[in-house]
């Protein structure tokens, strides 16, 4: 499976999707100038696991974000989704770990309705 790296900018979270070394994290800010341009090789890069034949393995895909903007809210959604669809119908093990600074309630709260709205279940961390 290609493996899918971009680094941090002021305005977007450093990114590793590496199914085969079971790396999978988004970790920053999230606020891209355009969000849909931004976001649009890593939904490809989860539906491409669709093709791939599943090992598994309980792989954690980790979401550590400082602060992200509600047009960032809808694509981070639509990936929850996506990992949902691959756990249910593709037999894939993906943990959602949803990492939170101990003092920042508005993410650790942004996670909790991720997880409520979704109806995935999530593992939280304080950090």
């Amino acid at each position: 499976m290609k493996v899918l790296t971009l680094p941090s900018t002021d305005y977007t979270p450093e990114i590793c999707l590496d199914y085969n070394n079971k790396n999978i994290f988004f970790k920053g800010e999230c606020r891209p100038e355009n969000v849909s341009t931004f976001f649009a090789d890593i939904i490809d890069w989860f539906n491409a696991l669709k093709n791939i034949k599943s090992d598994e393995t309980k792989t954690p895909v980790v979401f550590y974000l400082d602060y992200f903007n509600s047009s960032s809210a809808k694509y981070f959604m639509d990936i929850i989704f996506l990992i949902d669809e691959l756990n249910s119908k593709y037999n894939f093990s993906l943990e959602i770990v949803w990492e939170y600074d101990e003092e920042d309630e508005d993410v650790h709260e942004a996670g909790l309705e991720f997880e409520d709205i979704s109806g995935v279940n999530f593992t939280f961390k304080a950090v």
